[in-house]
């Protein structure tokens, strides 16, 4: 029997039948099959003998993003910064120079702080990947597989690891 998958054709063994498929695995009762990048199409599908996997290890990671906090800030920051620049530059007036040095300061350290706190944020936003869960499928003596579902406690990947695990017992 054959599978289309991602533009390509995988081929099934005699007695093997799909017990559980998702858009980046294939899960039979003899083999596990995952595409080589996941959350891309791709024409590479890593696969493992059921019965050489050990027991799957479930992680979640990335971040969450704070795109809206980074820009808030940011432009808090900004705004700060150029209350004070934008008189100097085309004046020559500094307006904070009335205050004392210590106020002076401390709205300097702000501005710089939420500037910098934003910057942070929206590049970290960019940056890191967004929250998934991830199922690590060791093979010794053999390129581990990898399996990754969107979102912080995947339904999706309890249910591979259940039916996973049910499959191998069966083996």
């Amino acid at each position: 029997m054959k599978i289309e998958k991602q533009h390509i054709t995988i081929n099934l063994l005699d007695s093997e039948k799909i017990i559980h498929e998702g858009d980046t695995f294939i899960l039979t009762n003899h083999r596990l099959m995952v595409s080589g990048k996941p959350g891309r199409a791709s024409s590479v599908w890593e696969e493992a003998q059921l019965e050489e996997c050990l027991d799957p290890n479930l992680k979640n990671a990335g971040k969450t993003t704070r795109k809206w906090l980074g820009y808030r800030l940011l432009g808090v920051g900004f705004a700060l910064i150029g209350l004070q620049m934008i008189p100097y530059l085309f004046f020559g007036a500094n307006i904070l120079g009335k205050l004392p040095n210590l106020i002076e300061s401390l709205y300097f350290l702000a501005s710089m702080l939420t500037a910098t706190a934003g910057i942070y944020l929206t590049l970290g936003s960019y940056l890191n990947r967004p929250p998934h869960t991830s199922i690590l499928f060791g093979v010794p003596g053999s390129k581990d597989l990898l399996a990754i579902f969107p979102g912080w406690d995947s339904e999706d990947a309890d249910e591979l690891v259940s039916k996973y695990r049910r499959a191998k017992r069966n083996v």
